[in-house]
């Protein structure tokens, strides 16, 4: 009988000594400080009384691994226990749940239930490593709704955060990417006298879009209805998108072929980096 309430006390007593990343923060200060550190936002629903919730805590929450990437968020917790507006405004109506948002309350995960230190892990990886780009271009835009080149760079902004992101949060980034040239669409559409080359570069922003959403067919798509009148300064882009595209639908004689054609591609500097980081990354996998 003494052993096993003295297994009792020492699980009750790592419980209450986990030491957890979160904060107090209320919804504004949160949003403030992952402006101002370009990042995201986690929001934990936590209750002293929900047994999984303490169990995350102690299994989950307080592993060095898990703490050392929480460190480039804003953590906040919001306490259960009683009925408050935090809830409603969120529709949380079970717990332990978790949403991340990013500084301006766009969500990006939700999740009702347990989570392992795993799949923590794991899903806090597929966030790219800064948002000062994005949130910069998102006031700019905001500040001047009129002018194409705010909107072109908001596109172009979150494009390059979705490169350096993975899985679905790759995929939300890129979609808010093409929300941004749509927006820039609109106002060259005003303009009869837009040059090819400017058009062309939106639909190849739009068809990475894809390729990073996980729709390598429609990029693929997308680039063959603008090869025959490609601009030269938009071929190495063109290039790297197939040879990515090519390579994710399993056709790596293909990406070969868009590889070769990029290293003679004018000003391809930046797309080379990038299909040696994609090639790294299939390595280690």
């Amino acid at each position: 009988m003494r052993v096993v309430l003295s297994s009792i006390v020492i699980l009750v007593a790592a419980a209450l000594t986990a030491q957890t990343f979160f904060t107090r923060l209320g919804e504004e200060a949160a949003a403030n400080l992952a402006a101002a550190k370009g990042t995201f936002v986690i929001i934990d629903f936590y209750a002293t009384w929900c047994g999984p919730c303490k169990v995350m805590d102690e299994k989950t929450w307080s592993q060095d691994t898990v703490q050392s990437l929480q460190s480039r968020f804003v953590n906040r917790r919001i306490d259960a226990t009683n009925t408050n507006t935090a809830l409603a405004k969120y529709g949380i109506k079970a717990i332990p749940a978790l949403i991340i948002e990013d500084a301006n309350g766009k969500e990006y995960f939700r999740r009702v239930g347990y989570m392992t230190k795993d799949a923590i892990v794991s899903l806090l990886n597929q966030f790219p490593p800064g948002m000062e780009g994005p949130y910069a271009a998102d006031f700019v835009a905001r500040e001047e709704p009129g002018a194409f080149n705010s909107h072109f760079l908001r596109a172009r902004h979150y494009q390059v955060a979705a490169r350096s992101a993975n899985g679905a949060i790759a995929a939300r980034l890129a979609n808010t990417s093409t929300d941004g040239l749509k927006d820039a669409r609109k106002i060259l559409g005003k303009n009869a006298n837009n040059p090819n080359s400017l058009l062309e570069r939106l639909d190849l922003m739009e068809a990475e879009n894809l390729l990073l959403s996980g729709r390598a067919k429609k990029a693929l798509k997308l680039v063959a209805g603008l090869e025959d009148k490609l601009d030269p300064r938009n071929e190495a882009h063109a290039c790297y998108v197939k040879g990515m595209a090519y390579r994710k639908t399993g056709r790596p004689e293909l990406a070969q072929d868009c590889y070769d054609q990029l290293q003679e591609a004018k000003d391809n500097e930046e797309f080379l980096a990038m299909y040696a980081k994609e090639e790294s990354a299939d390595e280690k996998q």
